[in-house]
């Protein structure tokens, strides 16, 4: 029974830290067109600004229920919920592609019209000026992550790369030859990178070979260190569990003995603790000492009363008048 608390525990635990860790706040703002001449197109065949969240988690996750919003008075803390809700887009649940799977993309096309699906918001970005974007969690109130877009000549994007130099993720403005709607952003080759100059360094694959069996063995050992520890803490708890009840048992054995011994008169008590609480029940007798009452209430009244008389329980006859 301990073990299987332990054990729930455990995966409670386990259940909280990923959820934190592959929740609502994977998801970053990407790229961004504002002004779409010769670009991506919807679903119905138009062109119009649009807005690419990535997924940056190695974890499926849905961006549904989230909020996108340009309006810089949403990051007012003195707002409430619902008033902050109205100055925002949902993003609506029931569509498969709001399920965003690890290190992927989806786009949403800021056109102001949210009754043409879940991917249109009902806000427009502004050609030739600053654009301000914010992602909310589902609560209305959590900042997820938010982007200030310069203004761009058309068809030209704002993109999220990885720098080489820094080994960090800037914002660059790309030219509408390097626009990549839903893939990898120009420059944001870095597994790619890594890989092939890991493939120069070790073309035998013996580095590789040799960090795979320390990771699996690593792994192992912080594994059986890990059981190890919590095997001893639950045998531990369940020694101190199974002493109390040791004892338990030892003090019923106790009772049973010295009922045999001596009877059921004293009901288990050892005859000492016994004939000690008589002699402390007698002391406590003769030292509260009271009056003597006779229990005998006296009247002093030489006048009877006629209290019992028989008369007083007849009823008077009514007089007639006439």
């Amino acid at each position: 029974m301990i073990r299987k608390r332990f054990l729930g525990l455990l995966v409670a635990l386990t259940a909280v830290v990923f959820s934190f860790g592959q929740g609502a706040y994977s998801f970053k703002f990407n790229e961004i067109v504002v002004s779409n001449t010769n670009g991506l197109v919807d679903e119905y065949g138009d062109r119009s600004a649009w807005i690419e969240i990535a997924n940056t988690a190695w974890g499926t996750n849905n961006i549904r229920s989230c909020y996108l919003t340009t309006n810089r008075a949403a990051m007012d803390e003195s707002l409430s919920v619902p008033e902050r809700i109205k100055l925002m887009s949902l993003i609506p649940k029931g569509d498969e592609r709001t399920n965003v799977g690890a290190q992927q993309r989806i786009v949403f096309f800021a056109d102001g019209r949210t009754n043409m699906g879940t991917v249109h918001t009902n806000f427009i970005l502004k050609p030739g000026e600053e654009n301000f974007i914010a992602l909310f969690d589902g609560n209305g109130h959590s900042l997820i992550d938010s982007i200030t877009v310069p203004p761009m000549a058309e068809n030209q994007s704002y993109a999220r790369v990885y720098d080489s130099k820094t080994e960090d993720y800037v914002w660059v403005v790309l030219n509408a030859d390097e626009v990549t709607a839903g893939g990898p952003n120009v420059g944001q080759g870095k597994v790619q990178d890594k890989i092939e100059e890991f493939k120069e360094k070790d073309p035998h694959g013996f580095a590789m070979s040799i960090m795979a069996m320390c990771i699996v063995f690593g792994c192992l050992a912080s594994l059986y260190i890990f059981f190890r520890i919590f095997g001893a803490i639950v045998v531990y708890v369940s020694k101190l569990a199974q002493t109390g009840g040791v004892r338990f048992v030892t003090k019923q054995v106790d009772k049973a003995a010295v009922m045999a011994k001596q009877g059921m008169e004293t009901q288990g008590v050892d005859m000492k603790v016994y004939m000690a609480v008589i002699a402390m029940a007698l002391h406590e007798y003769d030292e509260d000492v009271h009056d003597v009452e006779s229990n005998v209430l006296t009247f002093n009244n030489e006048e009877h009363t006629e209290w019992n008389a028989k008369g007083h329980t007849m009823r008077e006859w009514p007089e007639l008048f006439f």
